[in-house]
């Protein structure tokens, strides 16, 4: 799955495999404009996904496209500790035992990694080219 990234905020996606971003050094570059984009419903435009895109992505003429694979993380701590939050009710709304500090524990310890995984990919350096284009499109740069 493909992710287009275009500045006022707008994320569009398509269903056309990732790796093919990986290859975009190919000559000449795909057209990325002539595949069927639809807006995103499940991720929200975010700096940090922009920041992900700035370091992984590749040109469009309208944008940025990202692999969504580099996506994965984004947003994942948050996630594994709202799921946490509502086990724990819903064990406690149904009378329920559990450790939860054994509970707590593992899962704190999952977001932790997907904290650190994040930060691993954040921590690449930007593309200058693909900052320049996002400027260029009237995006801003968040860094």
């Amino acid at each position: 799955m493909l992710y287009r990234l275009r500045p006022k905020g707008a994320l569009t996606w398509c269903d056309v495999p990732g790796y093919v971003v990986c290859r975009a050094d190919d000559q000449p570059p795909p057209d990325w404009e002539r595949l069927s984009w639809v807006p995103a419903e499940t991720r929200a435009f975010s700096t940090d996904l922009l920041r992900i895109a700035l370091r992984y992505g590749a040109r469009s003429g309208s944008g940025i496209v990202l692999d969504a694979r580099h996506t994965e993380d984004l947003g994942r701590a948050d996630e594994l500790r709202c799921e946490r939050i509502a086990a724990a009710q819903s064990r406690a709304e149904r009378g329920e035992s559990v450790d939860e500090d054994l509970e707590w524990d593992r899962s704190e310890r999952a977001a932790r990694q997907a904290e650190l995984d994040l930060a691993e990919l954040l921590a690449v350096p930007p593309q200058p080219h693909l900052v320049a284009h996002w400027c260029r499109l009237g995006g801003c740069y968040p860094d």
